[in-house]
């Protein structure tokens, strides 16, 4: 009886497991780097006409917002960075590999994956989308 009750145990445990596990990974999808834009930051803001011996240190970087069209979807993910640094992977029309979990976008490149907070999220209104929206 207690060798019964505790392969049930063991075997429960195990399904969970293996079912959070292959919950956690999420395949990537290629998609397609639509636009890059670039900020330069500087922290704090100073205003316009101040004496420069007055105005605090300033610390500068960079923000990029890139966008990613993954099917229909468009995912806009901040990339910040304090060197002008953006690698040449990240730019417009190049094509992605791309991993979305929550509020934040995986690029995974070769050796190397750049993680995003999602700021936007919208449904793309172009070309096929709009085919496939007026399929349904």
């Amino acid at each position: 009886m207690k060798l019964g009750l505790c392969v049930s145990i063991l075997a429960v445990v195990s399904v969970v497991t293996v079912t959070y596990a292959s919950g956690q990974s999420k395949q990537s999808q290629q998609g397609t780097i639509v636009q890059v834009q670039k900020q330069d930051v500087a922290d704090p803001a100073v205003r316009t006409g101040a004496a420069a011996t007055r105005a605090p240190l300033q610390s500068h970087y960079y923000l990029y917002n890139v966008s990613v069209q993954l099917n229909c979807d468009v995912y806009v993910g901040r990339y910040e960075t304090e060197l002008d640094d953006l690698p040449s992977a990240l730019s417009a029309n190049s094509s992605v590999p791309v991993r979305i979990e929550k509020r934040l976008m995986y690029l995974d490149f070769p050796g190397n994956t750049v993680k995003m907070r999602i700021v936007r999220h919208k449904v793309s209104q172009q070309g096929t989308c709009d085919q496939a929206a007026s399929a349904k």
